[in-house]
């Protein structure tokens, strides 16, 4: 019996760090989809700042703004250049926040 619990155990435990890892693809992959990369790259300003500048930029307690900026576009942020809306769902553009805040952390660990 000790040894069923800690087979189940290690599986909860693994399919918790495959899901974590699915979530980092996808989103990755939702942003290639959207067409993020043709104004954003990860470390070089291209029509918009790369990511890693938005990550720098704002902290957590701005996600709000990160989210409404992905949905409603914004102006005179970082430039001349206006970003338009995108035809992202809330949770999309949610999901894409989170992602960058994660490249924030991953900025102040080191790893790139």
């Amino acid at each position: 019996m000790p040894l069923l619990l800690i087979l189940v155990v290690i599986f909860t435990l693994s399919c918790e760090e495959r899901e974590k890892v699915k979530v980092k693809v996808d989103v990755k992959e939702l942003v290639g989809r959207r067409g993020c990369p043709f104004c954003h790259d990860m470390k070089r300003k291209l029509l918009g700042p790369s990511f890693y500048e938005i990550s720098k930029r704002y902290s957590e307690k701005d996600r709000d703004k990160i989210v409404e900026s992905i949905l409603k576009g914004s102006k005179n942020k970082w430039g001349d250049v206006p970003m338009p809306p995108q035809k992202v769902s809330k949770e999309e553009a949610e999901l894409i926040a989170e992602w960058i805040f994660n490249l924030k952390r991953e900025l102040s660990e080191g790893k790139k």
